[in-house]
C-alpha cells in the first residue's frame, strides 16, 4: 500500500471488522502477518498499534509504502481463500483503509506471477478496469475506499457464461469440479435478469454485472455488491444435461441468484441511511433489515414464477416451504420483526440451542 501524502502529524490506517451484508465482527485484522511501515528510500518508519485493528505512525508527510501479508483460507463469500485451485477475496479483508483518506482514488495493481501464468488463470471482478492484460491482471481504479471493498475478485481457471439481458453485458463465471448445462443456465439467468431490470423503474444501476459462484461439495450462500455477487453452491445444484425437470437443489440456487441480483436494487441502491456510509468497526443497528432481506426473499421465489422459470403450483410449493420455516419458530411469538433485525449482530448470526425458542428470521417472517 503506498501512500502518497500521509496525514500530519500520524497517519492511522485500519482493517474493517465486519464486511457490508453480514451483520457479524468477523475482526479480519487477526489474519494480517507482518505489517511494516518504510520511505521510498527503504527507511523504516515507526509504527504503533492502537488497537485490534488500527496502526498508526508519523512520517513527516513522506510517502510511505506498508507491506503485509493476508492469511487466506476462509473459503465463504466473505472472507478470502487462496489455493492451487484458485483465489478468491473481499477488500474487507485485504485492503487497508487510509483515515481521513478514504474518499481519495484508490488504484490497485493486480500482478500476475510465474504460477498464475502457468496455470492459465484469469480475473474475474466487477471494479473498474485501468491497464490490463488479456487474463485481467494489471491496473483497476475505484472513485473512494467504500468502493474498492465492493468488488471482489476471483481468480482461477473458470468456467465463463457471457449474456445480455436488457442490453446489459453480463458474466457468470464458475469455480470448482461440476458437470453443468451451461446452456440451460444461460438461458435461465437471462429470464431472471430481464424479468428483474424490467420490474425496477429506469434508470438502470448496472452499466454490466457478474455473478461469481465458487462450487463445492455442500456449501450455499451469497453475498451483494454493487455491480456483482460472489455466491457458493453445491456441485449437485447446477443443472446436468438432459435435465427435464428442475431439481429442488438447482430451485435454490436459481433463487438464489435472483435474491442477489434483487439485492442491487433493494440494499445497494435502497438502504437505511445508517449503512450508506457504515462504520465498519464496530456493529451498525437498524430495525430494517427485514425489508431489506425479507422483501427481497419475497421476491427471489416470485420473480422466477414470473420469468416462466417455474409453473404456479412449484412457486406455491416454494411459498408453503417459506411459511412453514416460520411457523416452526415458536421464536415468532417472542421477537418482531424488527427486533430481529436490530438484533441481528448477537441473536440471528451467533445462533445457540436456543435460538428456534427465541428468535425469529426476518428473511423468512419478512417475506
Amino acid at each position: 500500500l503506498t501512500i502518497p501524502q500521509p496525514e500530519q502529524p500520524v497517519q492511522t490506517v485500519c482493517l474493517p471488522n465486519w464486511i457490508p451484508g453480514s451483520y457479524l465482527i468477523r475482526d479480519f485484522s487477526k489474519h494480517l502477518i507482518g505489517l511494516t511501515v518504510e520511505t521510498l528510500e527503504q527507511i523504516p518508519v515507526e509504527l504503533t498499534l492502537v488497537d485490534k485493528s488500527n496502526w498508526q505512525f508519523s512520517s513527516d508527510g513522506q510517502t510511505v509504502v506498508l507491506r503485509y501479508q493476508v492469511y487466506a483460507w476462509d473459503l465463504s463469500v466473505r472472507g478470502a481463500h487462496f489455493d492451487e485451485s484458485h483465489a478468491f477475496f473481499n477488500g474487507t479483508s485485504v485492503f487497508l483503509a487510509v483515515e481521513n483518506q478514504r474518499d481519495k482514488p484508490c488504484c490497485l495493481q493486480l500482478k500476475s506471477t510465474l504460477f498464475t501464468t502457468k496455470n492459465n488463470w484469469k480475473v474475474a471482478t466487477g471494479l473498474s478496469p485501468d491497464k490490463l492484460n488479456a487474463q485481467g491482471f494489471g491496473s483497476y481504479y475505484a472513485n473512494d475506499y467504500n468502493a474498492l471493498i465492493d468488488h471482489p475478485f476471483e481468480l482461477g481457471t473458470f468456467t465463463e457464461i457471457d449474456f445480455i439481458a436488457c442490453g446489459i453485458p453480463h458474466k457468470m463465471v464458475l469455480t470448482g469440479l461440476f458437470d453443468c448445462d451451461t446452456d440451460r443456465l444461460k438461458h435461465d439467468l437471462i429470464k431472471i435478469c430481464e424479468t428483474e431490470l424490467k420490474f425496477f423503474p429506469p434508470p438502470m444501476p448496472i452499466d454490466s454485472y457478474l455473478f461469481q459462484v465458487m462450487v463445492t461439495g455442500s456449501d450455499y450462500g451469497g453475498l451483494e455488491h454493487r455491480n456483482s455477487t460472489a455466491l457458493m453452491c453445491s456441485r449437485n445444484d447446477l443443472p446436468y444435461k438432459g435435465m427435464t425437470k428442475a431439481t429442488d437443489g438447482y430451485l435454490q440456487f436459481l433463487e438464489l441468484c435472483s435474491h442477489e441480483y434483487f439485492h442491487t436494487w433493494n440494499v445497494k441502491r435502497i438502504q437505511p441511511q445508517v449503512v450508506q456510509q457504515a462504520d465498519l468497526s464496530c456493529p451498525v443497528y437498524t430495525n430494517q433489515l427485514w425489508w431489506f432481506e425479507g422483501i427481497t426473499s419475497y421476491y427471489d421465489g416470485l420473480i422466477l414464477q414470473r420469468a416462466g422459470l417455474i409453473d404456479n403450483e412449484t412457486y406455491l410449493k416454494l411459498l408453503a416451504k417459506q411459511m412453514t420455516r416460520v411457523y416452526r419458530m415458536p421464536g415468532r411469538f417472542k421477537q418482531s420483526v424488527a427486533e430481529s433485525s436490530f438484533y441481528t449482530w448477537t441473536k440471528f448470526y451467533q445462533q445457540d440451542e436456543n435460538a428456534p425458542n427465541a428468535i425469529i428470521s426476518y428473511y423468512t417472517k419478512g417475506s
